[in-house]
């Protein structure tokens, strides 16, 4: 019996660190799945207990691992028991889409009898897996264009699918450029937000405009983009404290659970501004908020005359 448990932020990341285990085996396996927040940890216990059908092994996968936390100790050592079975070809991967709860005794249990991968969307080499998925169908992409791509990017997924989205438009010519890739694939929201944020403290009305009418275009309601707002100067009130204290790129990226990049442009633009400026929009955003909630106020035009100001 083999015995895999991962973590992950990222559901692509995790499916693909699935998908390499089991082509590591070079074997015909069953594949079934379970759901510890809908099945049973005995129908778990009875599936790797029996044999297959087509007498192939089992590769199992079981999702919703902090499930596990309130299973009593017998039958979680009836699980344990299974799993330690050195006669069977099976597979059993654990998997969790957040952090697992190691300080809980049973899953301490369960990583001692597994191999455990714990994949962050940060740590994995994002360029690689873009220029590997591109060769597989003929295609190259130049350094400006991936860079591009990669900050376009916010999780393995949305890379996937702009990578798709890039192999559709170029289907006559398989090589893409950073011009591809600003026509093609749209820019994150929370980058936008970011561009946005440097025209406020900047004061460039004629940008922030333009940018607020491509926001309406795109029907993003004005309540939501000063959530976010507010969001983003707080972070950057808490980063402009950080970086006084000494916080490097390195304390950021881990603080905050973001890439090295994202990381770079928080600092900066932590120390570009000043903690008067940063104080004063999130006041102001904080009172639009709630005046937008309480209908004091309607957020179009509330929003408007904040951009104003």
């Amino acid at each position: 019996m083999y015995n895999y448990l991962i973590s992950s932020d990222d559901i692509e990341a995790l499916n693909k660190k699935i998908e390499e285990i089991n082509k590591s085996f070079n074997l015909e396996f069953d594949v079934i799945r379970y759901d510890l927040e809908e099945d049973s940890l005995y129908s778990i216990i009875d599936e790797l207990s029996t044999i297959s059908l087509f007498d192939n092994p089992k590769f199992v996968i079981v999702k919703n691992t902090n499930g596990l936390i309130k299973t009593s100790e017998k039958t979680m050592n009836e699980l344990l028991m299974v799993m330690n079975n050195k006669e069977s070809n099976n597979v059993i991967v654990f998997t969790e889409l957040d952090k697992i709860e190691f300080k809980e005794e049973n899953l301490a249990r369960l990583r001692k009898y597994s191999v455990y991968f714990d994949i962050k969307i940060k740590n994995m080499p994002l360029d690689q897996y873009a220029n590997d998925y591109l060769s597989k169908y003929g295609y190259s992409i130049d350094s400006q264009a991936l860079t591009q791509l990669i900050k376009y990017s916010v999780n393995l997924a949305t890379l996937r699918n702009n990578l798709d989205i890039l192999i559709c438009y170029k289907d006559d010519i398989k090589k893409i450029d950073v011009t591809d890739v600003n026509k093609m694939v749209k820019q994150p929201l929370e980058d936008n937000i970011f561009s946005l944020i440097d025209m406020v403290l900047n004061k460039n009305k004629k940008a922030i405009f333009k940018m607020y009418n491509d926001f309406k275009t795109e029907n993003i309601a004005p309540s939501y983009i000063v959530s976010m707002l507010i969001n983003k100067f707080q972070e950057m009130y808490d980063v402009y404290y950080l970086a006084r204290g000494g916080a490097d790129q390195q304390s950021i990226m881990d603080l905050f659970n973001v890439s090295s990049g994202k990381a770079y442009y928080m600092l900066k633009n932590a120390k570009q501004a000043s903690l008067d400026e940063i104080r004063s929009n999130l006041n102001a955003l904080s009172e639009l908020e709630y005046n937008i909630r309480t209908g004091k106020v309607d957020q179009y035009i509330g929003l408007e005359l904040y951009l104003l100001r």
